[in-house]
């Protein structure tokens, strides 16, 4: 069973981003990590963005006065990093066609794990 199926359905965990919006409640990476049930050795690697409805994530964002153009991945290794949430929140409410999820992106030995703490939408 897939990380992100133990913690409920995908409607489970976009109201769980909902509840701990910026403006909320902040987790911190520790309560993260036990929320998970990380394997040791688990490392913190900055935010990303996610994008629920089609399972991606923001891999490239570049603005400019002319345009801004984006791209994503599929997979979490190719995700662009932000070390903040507010810069990774300052980028999200730039993309307006898709619903958004900022996560916490965490790395084991054998794969990356993410928690949602931020939504652009409320279902």
């Amino acid at each position: 069973m897939g990380q992100a199926k133990q913690r409920g359905s995908r409607e489970v965990r976009i109201k769980q981003a909902q509840e701990r919006k910026l403006e909320g409640e902040r987790i911190t990476i520790e309560e993260a990590k036990k929320h998970l049930n990380l394997p040791e050795g688990s490392e913190f690697k900055g935010y990303v963005i996610h994008l629920p409805d089609t399972d991606e994530f923001l891999s490239v964002f570049e603005e400019t006065e002319a345009m801004v153009n984006t791209a994503y991945a599929k997979i979490p290794d190719l995700a662009k990093v932000f070390q903040s949430i507010e810069s990774a929140v300052e980028v999200a409410e730039e993309i307006t066609k898709h619903r958004i999820l900022i996560c916490l992106l965490f790395e084991s030995d054998k794969q990356y794990f993410i928690q949602p703490v931020w939504a652009n939408f409320e279902e």
